[in-house]
């Protein structure tokens, strides 16, 4: 074989393992496509399930009423508007390198710190003290959050919360945010929910209100 044929023998067998190599990754591609759909399409199915309270009851440690079943558990914190009062001190003085100092919670603060007195001693100074509510979001208790045939349950470290379906007036869920309105609750109330099945919250609630409660009435 001459060197030519040689060349060109080469170039061809190099372009079949060009075009092999190409035909490969187009075939992984349709591959990882195809496996992207099927995942979707379970994912969709699951969720259809969970939205026609085709749900299985969990067991859980809690002691619930007879003919009673859990379908979600999950760890919660109880989030709510909290007032507090902060105070704040301005005054004018005549000697020099003094400033004002703001009191916050009754601890005077100033540049350097917490202070001993609220007038730097051989200073005139003239001070006005005001008050101001301020409301923030604050955690206000923890522990389980549990949705059953019959009511929503939060069992708190300091409080426990316990309402039928008809008792709760409207809800809204957002991703791991659950806001459950009922009379008696906090300014700004919700829940933040935790566990794998934290993101699902809102198609147990359906699925369960729209199914399985109504099935047992």
């Amino acid at each position: 074989m001459s060197f030519l044929d040689k060349m060109k023998d080469a170039g061809g067998k190099a372009g079949q393992a060009i075009q092999k190599s190409y035909q490969d990754q187009q075939q992984k591609a349709v591959e990882r496509k195809e496996e992207k759909a099927r995942q979707v399409a379970l994912e969709q199915a699951r969720q259809q399930k969970i939205l026609a309270g085709d749900i299985a009851p969990i067991v859980v440690s809690v002691n619930l009423q007879p003919d009673e079943e859990a379908y979600l558990e999950l760890t919660a914190r109880r989030m709510a508007s909290v007032d507090s009062i902060v105070e704040q001190t301005v005054g004018k003085s005549k000697k020099k390198h003094v400033v004002g100092r703001a009191v916050v919670g009754g601890v005077l603060l100033g540049p350097l710190g917490a202070l001993g007195g609220a007038a730097t001693a051989g200073s005139k100074n003239k001070s006005t003290t005001t008050q101001q509510t301020v409301s923030s979001i604050k955690q206000v208790d923890s522990g389980q959050m549990l949705l059953t045939n019959k009511r929503f349950i939060f069992i708190g470290n300091n409080n426990i919360i316990s309402l039928t379906y008809p008792e709760i007036i409207a809800t809204s869920f957002n991703g791991s945010k659950a806001s459950i309105k009922y009379d008696g609750m906090l300014n700004s109330e919700y829940f933040e929910v935790f566990g794998p099945a934290a993101n699902d919250t809102s198609l147990y609630y359906n699925g369960i209100t729209q199914h399985i409660v109504k099935a047992a009435i």
